[in-house]
């Protein structure tokens, strides 16, 4: 194999490390399959152009090319032209993918969930890194630049996974990285020859003993020095160092700000299943925006240290029935003025000036920020009943008012929630009415893209499309409750975020979150949650109500009414929406669509797994068959001498499967005599041996008479003395020499034979 062949493989295995070692960004591995296939894909490319025109600049646009056609199979979604050649319409629709993953990135915490639309920059990206490499390592022969995407991709990890970058996966990029940078010193490749036959001196051996040193060290001292955890490979970042702000005021269209993956808040916890932290509530709706009620200044006698008020709405008995927990946070990279905090929380421990509003709970700092604190809350874990929340009476007349209050809404609104709640008997069924209509009966879906339109038809378009982020779903549901007369506002906060420990957790910027609160009587502002799944996981169990909801008709669960295309934004696409609002009034999917709707990532590498185990079979024949057809072209002594060839080099590929190697300056007769060994005197398979070797030598040098060769007694003649060899006496004569072999060599040589394998490789071989 030639040198720059040999570079193109390792650089290849450094790549697909390299992106493998990017799983735990991303919640399944089904991505891998396609970005691991761009890897080989690239890889591959750029072999066979090199090897069969020797051009390395063309090599580079053919594996540009390439990448650009595995992106179009296996996310065109049948834009393109026999699936393969790309149109207009494929790469806009590339650039619509690109622009969700994009957007998955922003707001999605890690790991994320594998959208379309972040497998496409997964599997771009891995290919692009693959070329990178391929260039620098093999194109431009720099082997050592090759180290930069390499280091690039695996600082992704390391930054953002919780367990930073595994020390598997660093060994795994650092071995095929460091065989690399050793094979781009030509010089070390001299003097004296080593077991393998190739030359090197103590300096290559030195370097490579250092390199090993040097690899064992990088993982191993790390996790021994005292105050590094078992995860040495994590970025981590320090109190300042990361700084976000969350805005409270929600604008229907806008995401809820930075999406950093970097630790922003830490806490420990005694509750079980801990609640999001809240920020503050927004309560006042003009269509556009949640935003937070100016209620006057806030007396200064409202001290969190002194003990905050019961929370409104919360009857003695349930509080009784509550239970006190302790939670300590501390903020590292957060700056707000208001205060994370569980709700509804009994008192805070912390240093000063931070005040507290009556009717929400909210908790603004007197000149404060949040930045850097630390501080302790005692809060109570509620948990309601069914019977608690069916039994609520109605809210006192000025919470009703003020929680209820909306501007006009398009028809569809109104409709839809009516449509949705018309089997229940009561505000409870209709809260979890709503809920299950977002979370799953409703055919919606946790998008990073917001409706189309921003303003005031925000709810309408959101209830047409289908698509959102958490504060789409917020908002919908509130402004429904609304509608409804149940009253209920939107908190601004973070999910729990992950549990790095039994008990404690971190939150970054990715976590930030709304949802509705809704008012009952005795229980107070009660957290629902109609954001799917995908994002919130499961929802609290007191909104899943245990008695069953009379079910509503059966459109209203996921059709809008007729009037919902007239009261859909200027502009919007009536029939596409229309399709997405009405699942069961689509047309039925063709066979094509079928077709298009298959997993093409995973039936692209199953089939590339089939090729793998398939390919030194298939090529190890096709050598062998067409060794043995140029025997038959041949006539007379020629056609003696070319079956002796072909049956030597064929014996020659057999037992090499089986284990048995020898320098090329080895001599026919010195290999007969090790496989002589295998083979009992007078034996068949002894005979044949005997008979090949004379043939093989009868046909290169000619001779006469007995020679004795090791264990084997030649009669030296000519080819056309010994016949015409076939197949069959080559058989003979390996089946006795696999007999001596280890069980799992032979089944290695059944199943996987490599003579093609190799000859491909040596057709590459022209150092």
């Amino acid at each position: 194999m030639t040198r720059s062949a040999r570079a193109a493989l390792w650089a290849a295995a450094a790549s697909a490390a390299a992106v493998a070692g990017m799983r735990p960004l991303v919640v399944s591995s089904g991505w891998m399959v396609g970005a691991l296939g761009a890897v080989c894909a690239v890889a591959g490319a750029g072999l066979l152009v090199r090897g069969l025109l020797h051009r390395r600049a063309v090599a580079v646009v053919v594996q540009a090319v390439v990448l650009l056609g595995v992106l179009v199979v296996l996310f065109g979604g049948g834009t393109a032209l026999v699936g393969v050649v790309p149109t207009p319409a494929t790469f806009e629709r590339l650039a619509t993918l690109a622009t969700d993953g994009v957007q998955v990135i922003q707001r999605y915490s890690v790991p994320a969930v594998d959208l379309r639309g972040l497998r496409l920059l997964l599997v771009a990206g891995a290919g692009l890194v693959a070329l990178a490499v391929d260039l620098f390592a093999v194109t431009l022969r720099r082997p050592a630049l090759a180290g930069l995407p390499l280091l690039a991709v695996m600082a992704v990890p390391l930054a953002l996974a919780p367990g930073g970058y595994g020390a598997l996966a660093f060994v795994a990029v650092g071995i095929p990285y460091l065989v690399l940078l050793a094979g781009g010193r030509t010089a070390v490749w001299r003097s004296a020859p080593g077991r393998s036959g190739r030359p090197r001196t103590v300096a290559g051996v030195t370097a490579g003993a250092t390199a090993a040193v040097a690899l064992v060290a990088a993982v191993a001292v790390p996790a021994a020095v005292p105050g590094l955890d078992e995860r040495p490979l994590t970025i981590d970042t320090g109190p300042g160092d990361t700084i976000a702000v969350i805005n409270p005021i929600l604008n229907l269209k806008a995401s809820l700000g930075a999406r950093s993956s970097a630790t922003i808040v830490t806490y420990e916890t005694d509750e079980p299943d801990p609640s999001p932290l809240r920020i503050v509530t927004a309560d006042v709706f003009d269509g556009e925006t949640w935003a937070p009620s100016t209620g006057g200044d806030i007396p200064r006698s409202q001290r969190v240290q002194d003990g905050l008020t019961p929370a409104p709405g919360l009857s003695d008995a349930v509080r009784d029935s509550s239970v006190v927990r302790s939670t300590s946070i501390s903020i590292r990279g957060l700056d707000q003025t208001y205060l994370p905090l569980p709700y509804p929380a009994l008192r805070v421990d912390i240093a000063g000036e931070w005040l507290y509003e009556t009717d929400s709970l909210n908790v603004v700092g007197d000149g404060e920020t949040t930045r850097g604190r630390q501080y302790a809350v005692t809060h109570l874990e509620v948990q309601p009943t069914e019977g608690e929340l069916r039994s609520a009476s109605g809210a006192p007349e000025e919470v009703q008012n003020r929680y209820t209050e909306l501007p006009e809404l398009p028809a569809i609104v109104t409709e839809t929630a009516q449509q949705v709640t018309a089997g229940a008997r009561d505000p409870y069924e209709r809260a979890a009415a709503l809920q299950r209509y977002f979370r799953s009966s409703g055919g919606f879906a946790y998008s990073t893209t917001a409706p189309n339109d921003g303003g005031t038809n925000a709810v309408a378009t959101f209830l047409a499309e289908k698509s959102g982020f958490c504060v789409q779903f917020a908002s919908a549901m509130a402004v429904m409750a609304r509608s409804l007369d149940i009253p209920a506002r939107v908190a601004i906060g973070f999910l729990p975020g992950e549990e790095t420990s039994p008990g404690r957790y971190r939150i970054s910027a990715q976590d930030a979150h709304a949802w509705p609160e809704l008012y009952f009587e005795g229980v107070g502002w009660t957290r629902f949650e109609p954001t799917p799944a995908t994002r919130t996981g499961q929802s609290p169990a007191y909104t899943q109500p245990l008695q069953p909801i009379p079910s509503a008709p059966a459109a209203s669960a996921n059709a809008p009414l007729p009037s919902a295309a007239a009261s859909a934004p200027a502009g919007s696409a009536t029939t596409s929406t229309s399709a997405t609002a009405d699942p069961a009034a689509q047309a039925e999917p063709t066979g094509w669509d079928r077709f298009l709707a298959l997993p093409w990532g995973w039936v692209l590498g199953a089939l590339l797994l089939v090729v793998a185990a398939l390919t030194p079979r298939v090529s190890s024949s096709w050598v062998s068959r067409r060794r043995w057809a140029g025997v038959g072209d041949a006539a007379g002594s020629a056609e003696a001498a070319g079956s002796a060839e072909a049956a030597w080099e064929e014996l020659e590929d057999r037992v090499h499967d089986l284990g048995l190697r020898w320098p090329a300056s080895t001599t026919p007769r010195r290999r007969a005599a090790t496989l002589s060994e295998f083979t009992e005197p007078g034996s068949p398979a002894a005979d044949e041996l005997s008979r090949l070797l004379a043939a093989v030598e009868g046909a290169r040098f000619g001779s006469g008479g007995h020679v004795p060769a090791g264990g084997v007694m030649v009669e030296q003649r000519t080819a056309s003395q010994t016949g015409r060899l076939v197949r069959s006496h080559v058989d003979v004569v390996v089946e006795a020499v696999a007999a001596g072999r280890p069980r799992w060599l032979r089944w290695r040589a059944r199943l996987l034979p490599m003579a093609g394998v190799r000859r491909a490789l040596d057709w590459w071989d022209r150092d």
